[in-house]
């Protein structure tokens, strides 16, 4: 990206696409006027130049975004949307002054966001070091939607999904946060309240909640909490397409639990096909089965109770104290057991094929 320093003014490279900042002095300046080009770069496929004005007579201050595109023939037909918005101490958008977006005949958008008499607000929340921070944005977009005009892997625009996992992961913006056996949680009620319909009725209802800037969570463990935080924001577990990251049994079994009490469907049907696929074993199928029958898991009940209909692993679980425990807490699930492993080793029957033949033989 070109740069014009000579000014007090400099870019400052994100890693966002379709997106940069420009960090601009603070300092009065001894001209009535000044105009600071700030830069020229290439921003989802168009150009744009970030400028600054002040006027040391009143002590208004402008920021103008110039975004040309009217050279790109892929843009035809497309609508570009620049925006501008000041950072305040600790880098996140300060809302501040007016803007308007005009388009010249030489198909340029100019957007200009007057900050007049807030000069001292702007030295009050934005000014660091004799210096702040402006974020500047263009957004691509066709007949409301994303545009798909080809663009470079550097240009290319993320999803909405995409944006939403990086202000989960930068803290930004968040508006709530749950205290989960002893570590904190920072999230957006919106994401939280779209993704689950009881986080839903928990923030926004008439709960107690609604009303609650921090939120204390029972019974779950902070890794349960932060993986269905993930899954809520990335829509994939944390260990989705990684070798160093792996679930455990228990752990699957408390993100599922989890999952069930905030109605995350989606998850809880992830975690109960990785329960089933990850190998039900003697150790850990009667409590697998209890969670299956406690929180609805057709497929993962009948896997378990496959496995119970195995005589070998039959004679293994039939001795152990939670099997024992399973008879006195859930008997309907027992006589199910009890069911299959009958089903899966008593003799046919006369009237079945292969007994008639068998007697014909004999």
């Amino acid at each position: 990206m070109a740069e014009d320093k000579s000014n007090d003014c400099e870019v400052v490279p994100t890693r966002e696409t379709g997106q940069f900042h420009f960090r601009v002095c603070f300092s009065p300046i001894e001209a009535p006027l000044s105009l600071r080009t700030v830069a020229s770069s290439i921003v989802a496929g168009c150009k744009c130049h970030a400028n600054f004005l002040r006027f040391n007579n009143d002590g208004e201050l402008n920021l103008i975004l110039i975004v040309r595109h009217g050279s790109n023939p892929t843009m035809d037909g497309i609508k570009v949307i620049p925006n501008m918005v000041l950072l305040d101490k600790t880098g996140l958008p300060a809302l501040m002054g007016t803007s308007t977006t005009t388009r010249s005949p030489q198909d340029n958008i100019a957007y200009n966001l007057d900050l007049s008499s807030l000069s001292e607000d702007v030295r009050t929340n934005c000014v660091v070091d004799d210096h702040f921070q402006v974020m500047c944005s263009v957004e691509v977009v066709s007949d409301g939607k994303p545009a798909t005009a080809p663009l470079t892997a550097e240009e290319e625009l993320p999803d909405l999904g995409h944006d939403l996992a990086l202000m989960s992961d930068k803290q930004q913006l968040t508006d709530v946060s749950f205290d989960v056996d002893g570590e904190s949680f920072s999230a957006h009620r919106l994401v939280l309240a779209a993704r689950s319909p009881v986080f839903r009725a928990e923030l926004y209802g008439c709960m107690a909640e609604s009303k609650m800037a921090s939120i204390t969570i029972q019974e779950m463990g902070a890794c349960t909490f932060r993986s269905m935080l993930h899954y809520m924001y990335h829509g994939s577990l944390p260990d989705a397409g990684r070798t160093d990251v792996s679930f455990t049994m228990a752990e699957y079994q408390s993100l599922l639990a989890a999952a069930d009490r905030y109605g995350v469907e989606r998850l809880k049907k992830i975690c109960e096909d990785k329960l089933c696929g990850n190998g039900i074993t003697v150790d850990n199928v009667v409590s697998t089965l209890e969670l299956a029958e406690r929180h609805v898991c057709p497929k993962l009940k009948a896997s378990c109770l496959d496995f119970l209909s195995d005589g070998e692993n039959f004679k293994m679980v039939a001795t152990t104290d939670e099997y024992f425990h399973l008879m006195q807490t859930a008997p309907s699930v027992l006589v199910e057991v009890r069911n299959r492993f009958k089903m899966a080793h008593e003799k046919p029957t006369a009237t079945e094929p292969g007994a008639l033949k068998k007697s014909r033989m004999c």
